[in-house]
């Protein structure tokens, strides 16, 4: 039998991943030394950790009434991955390359496994309301 989520469990990985991304962020950003792109690389990240946040508690009510919204920040996040290993590659950090490879091939896993799971629950939530 697979393991289903639900709305709480989604939510705790949202409000998660928020706090571990924006404290990721700002440590990436303090570590910046004025670099440009790891600059932008860490406000991207915090805006991203700001919008799980914002998804995190307002997820129920968002599944019923704007999924688009929640499927849109998860898209973001999944392209955000890979524009951040393809900035690792051209701006040619070979000692992060193999680390930022497993981040991307992890994080475009568990975004998909989001996706559905978010798209199966909106339709569900929907379902309940309109029964």
């Amino acid at each position: 039998m697979a393991m289903k989520e639900s709305v709480g469990s989604l939510r705790l990985y949202f409000i998660f991943v928020a706090l571990f991304a924006g404290f990721q962020s700002v440590s990436l950003f303090v570590e910046s030394r004025g670099n440009v792109i790891v600059v932008i690389d860490a406000l991207l990240g915090f805006m991203l950790a700001v919008a799980y946040l914002c998804i995190g508690i307002a997820l129920r009510k968002l599944l019923v009434k704007s999924s688009k919204i929640v499927t849109g920040v998860i898209l973001t996040s999944m392209a955000f991955l890979v524009l951040d290993f393809l900035l690792t590659v051209l701006v040619g950090l070979p000692f992060e390359m193999v680390g930022k490879l497993i981040r991307l091939i992890i994080g475009l896993l568990i975004t998909w496994y989001l996706l559905s799971n978010v798209n199966r629950l909106s339709y569900e939530l929907q379902l309940r309301r309109n029964a």
